[in-house]
């Protein structure tokens, strides 16, 4: 355990009140798309778990001095996790699920989280805090597009 909170980790944390909040959206809305040619919530909940999975299992055990890592192919591991999402018969059951992976990964990076450790992703200099910098950026941007769209249809 970390001697004092992480601020980074906190934030990154955060984001399982909010995926928890989601329970209360009807299940009548959880597979519309929440914009012309995009995902459902289904789909983008199902997104964000795929790469905490992928993080949790693939990059962050490899975060150590000096590592090369590299990123999945983006749009593959996209279509993969579109495909995957699928699988989901319930919010509840995804929302579950986005929850126990990315309390995986939070219980991880508490355990490997340091950020004097520098190590390359796709050739570009990373420590811990730029690598979850990144995925809370991720999150945000997700998060802000399914509450675009619940307010969208609160109203219609």
């Amino acid at each position: 355990m970390l001697a004092k909170p992480n601020e980074t980790l906190k934030q990154f944390a955060d984001f399982l009140l909010w995926v928890g909040e989601l329970r209360r959206t009807g299940q009548n809305l959880w597979l519309v798309p929440i914009s012309a040619g995009k995902w459902s919530l289904r789909e983008v909940l199902t997104h964000l778990m795929y790469w905490d999975k992928n993080n949790l299992e693939t990059m962050v055990p490899l975060m150590t001095e000096g590592a090369q890592l590299f990123f999945v192919d983006i749009e593959k591991h996209n279509q993969e996790a579109a495909a995957w999402a699928q699988s989901y018969r319930t919010l509840d059951a995804l929302i579950d699920d986005v929850i126990a992976v990315r309390q995986q990964l939070l219980e991880l990076l508490e355990v490997k989280y340091d950020n004097t450790t520098a190590f390359t992703i796709d050739y570009e200099d990373y420590t811990y805090r730029k690598f979850v910098d990144v995925f809370i950026h991720h999150d945000e941007h997700h998060k802000k597009q399914i509450e675009a769209f619940l307010v969208q249809e609160k109203v219609t």
